[in-house]
């Protein structure tokens, strides 16, 4: 009986890997409503947006708003619009959704697939949300629309691998580490192209976190250096308990930390409240790095604007 149950968990066990293994591609887009979709309620929208990064993250994609060049971006168009004969008198829509996967930056389109949804509720408002409501991420249609958006992707990571790899060459040559970073850590798992980028991810995110550990070091110091009293310790400390473990200069790191957290005790009689950053031994330098990347992105301005013309 033992050895039945141990067979059925192992079973159970290499389908979750391998579902697991299905799901982690590497691929990510950004949920994007362009502005050629007019009319839509703000709360409304708010919903769609939701609905679209469900979408997704439903279908194993990593939801990037920051440094994608692939979108996923909606057309809604009213089918009809009747006012019901109830009491009270309800607002009722019939929308055609269709939903698009395509690179946002040659505007390219890979997939689109269209979607009737019916809302009912006591305005518009409440009626466009009650219709958005119903696009479900496990839509057998919208499911299969995704896979093919995701060939699509894949399929020019593996044309273009070439390019992309002299567009990282030159960003590092500039010293632009983390911009590089954005450039080879969006390639996907499943594409061949990954497999001759990840070594140099692997050399550009130790240059990343070098110059960072540098920098942050130095920063530190100076503010110490400065007034070595509670509150340079706690600005100096804010600094310091960002630094990667890995960085070059982490030995440095630790010491000035040290005699600031000495310090600190001779001050105030109590112990420092900022901890550096340990090694994580379960995190990967590939999603260290992917990590350095988002950042990347967030720090970049948000007002992007991508090129959707001959999609609708």
């Amino acid at each position: 009986m033992k050895k039945i149950l141990y067979i059925m968990l192992f079973f159970v066990a290499t389908s979750m890997v391998a579902q697991e293994k299905k799901n982690n591609d590497g691929i990510s887009l950004a949920a994007y409503v362009p502005s050629q979709v007019e009319g839509i309620p703000a709360s409304a929208k708010k919903m769609l947006l939701n609905r679209l990064a469900q979408i997704i993250t439903k279908n194993g994609i990593s939801k990037n708003a920051y440094n994608s060049r692939f979108i996923l971006a909606p057309n809604i168009s009213v089918l009809s619009k009747d006012i019901t004969a109830t009491a009270p008198p309800k607002t009722a829509l019939n929308l055609n959704v269709t939903l698009y996967i395509g690179d946002g930056v040659s505007g390219t389109l890979f997939a689109s697939q269209s979607i009737e949804l019916k809302g009912v509720g006591n305005n518009e408002t409440k009626a466009y949300i009650s219709a958005i409501k119903r696009l479900s991420p496990k839509n057998p249609e919208i499911l299969e629309f995704v896979e093919k958006g995701k060939e699509k992707i894949i399929e020019y990571y593996n044309a273009n691998c070439s390019n992309i790899l002299k567009k990282a060459a030159a960003l590092e040559a500039q010293n632009e580490f983390d911009e590089a970073l954005v450039v080879l850590t969006n390639v996907p798992e499943a594409s061949t192209c990954f497999n001759k980028v990840k070594s140099k991810i692997k050399v550009l995110y130790q240059k990343s976190i070098d110059r960072d550990c540098k920098q942050k070091l130095t920063e530190a110091s100076a503010i110490w250096a400065a007034n070595q009293d509670i509150n340079a310790a706690n600005e100096a400390g804010a600094i310091l308990s960002t630094v990667e473990p890995q960085g070059a200069c982490y030995g440095q790191v630790k010491s000035l930390y040290a005699k600031i957290a000495a310090r600190v005790k001779d001050l105030s009689d109590r112990d420092w409240n900022y901890q550096l950053k340990v090694l994580d031994l379960k995190k990967t330098y590939i999603k260290a790095a992917r990590d350095v990347g988002v950042a990347y992105g967030k720090n970049q301005p948000q007002n992007v604007k991508y090129n959707v013309r001959g999609w609708y």
